[in-house]
């Protein structure tokens, strides 16, 4: 109330300067009280209505004591509070500004838990995006991330040459096919990872004449086997087939490096192999050391040198500890993507600590709703949360017997 009286002296003092200056002749007016009024009406109502409007975001820096210190021995350590400037309903961003230094820190980190409880939307689909604004600013910018979200139509979110994650802060999350990096998703049973790698699969199947052909490995489920039929996959079901292939693969590589040596290339110039591994972690539990032991090291080979061939491998797993999937394997890995999980070990190997989350979401990954996760750009280090929407079992199905038909026409 103290800053609504101090905001509405200041006006009235101008208003009182603009009302000398009139009676001085300094403007000319007809009626010179009529006007006065009418400005400081309008004045008060403006003023009225803005702190009605912002009042959770003008005392949040009281309430909630976000403050700075000088460390000018001038100023004796004063204490300088933050301030909310302005609120933009376009790009919903709330701006806050401190005229000593502003800790950029204190909002995304520390007092988090405080602030979405104080603006009370702990309990709401809204996510808040935590950034330093120019010299002394910090802005809040607020989206809608909704939980639940079911697509009868996957064909329609599918765009060429580009690969669909799902929806994130700014719409559709699109990655082009040739910017994709190796990637390993993590998620705990019911999480929605079967669902986002079908989802992944639908991408692929819909820009098919872009790739050169897809290796789909399902050692657990069935979940990968609906696919086997089209010509451009190769489905396998065993782990001796899968230290078969990647032999294979390795010299597909070496093949491919021999090509891009002879015409000075950097990347090569043809169509890239997508490899899916559903569960990756059951080829860690296989009982023939030997063969495990070489589809591992065949398996950091081309996470090493692979993406340079268009060799790009997608793994899903539920565990990444090392008793699943060698450190080197996961060290070689870009992207990322992690889904609900309570582990620890998954979360440090994938984004990161619970510091590292916070900057993302203000939900714990624990309490993830299914299809909820959180991507990490191999090749920019970027983080962004997406939601990734649920296809009905009927509809995946539908789905591929659509892709299959278009291969027989």
């Amino acid at each position: 109330m103290r800053l609504f009286i101090y905001d509405t002296l200041w006006r009235g003092f101008l208003l009182l300067l603009l009302y000398v200056s009139i009676q001085n002749s300094v403007f000319n007016f007809a009626s010179l009280d009529s006007l006065t009024i009418t400005i400081g009406c309008f004045l008060l109502a403006e003023r009225i209505y803005f702190y009605t409007k912002y009042w959770q975001f003008i005392t949040m820096p009281y309430a909630l004591k976000l403050i700075s210190r000088s460390t000018n021995d001038a100023r004796n350590n004063k204490v300088f509070l933050d301030q909310f400037v302005k609120f933009d309903k376009k790009t919903k961003t709330a701006y806050f500004y401190n005229r000593s230094a502003i800790n950029c820190e204190e909002y995304q980190i520390n007092r988090l838990n405080e602030i979405v409880h104080y603006l009370g939307i702990h309990d709401k689909p809204v996510e808040v995006d935590i950034k330093p604004y120019k010299h002394k600013y910090v802005v809040l910018k607020f989206y809608t991330l909704h939980k639940n979200i079911e697509t009868e139509s996957p064909l329609f979110h599918l765009k060429k040459e580009h690969i669909f994650y799902g929806f994130f802060k700014d719409g559709k999350y699109y990655l082009p096919i040739q910017a994709q990096t190796h990637m390993i998703t993590v998620g705990e049973s019911g999480s929605g990872k079967s669902n986002f790698m079908n989802l992944l699969i639908f991408s692929l199947l819909y820009n098919e004449k872009l790739l050169d052909f897809i290796i789909m490995i399902d050692l657990k489920a069935p979940e990968l086997s609906r696919y086997n039929g089209l010509s451009y996959i190769k489905f396998i079901d065993n782990v001796e087939e899968v230290d078969t292939i990647f032999h294979e693969l390795k010299e597909l590589m070496n093949n491919r490096f021999q090509h891009m040596k002879q015409k000075n290339l950097l990347v090569y110039d043809g169509k890239p192999i997508f490899v899916i591994i559903d569960e990756v972690g059951t080829i860690g539990t296989y009982h023939d050391k030997k063969i495990k032991d070489s589809i591992f090291a065949n398996m950091i080979d081309i996470f090493q040198k692979g993406r340079a061939a268009k060799i790009i491998l997608l793994l899903f797993a539920q565990k990444i500890d090392s008793t699943n999937i060698p450190t080197n394997v996961l060290t070689n890995i870009q992207s990322k993507v992690l889904m609900k999980t309570d582990s620890d070990f998954n979360m440090n190997n994938t984004i990161g600590t619970q510091e590292d989350i916070q900057l993302i979401t203000k939900t714990k990954v624990a309490d993830f709703n299914k299809g909820r996760a959180i991507l990490k750009d191999g090749l920019t280090s970027d983080k962004n949360l997406i939601q990734v929407p649920y296809i009905r079992e009927s509809v995946q199905n539908m789905m591929i017997e659509f892709f299959k038909l278009s291969e027989s026409k």
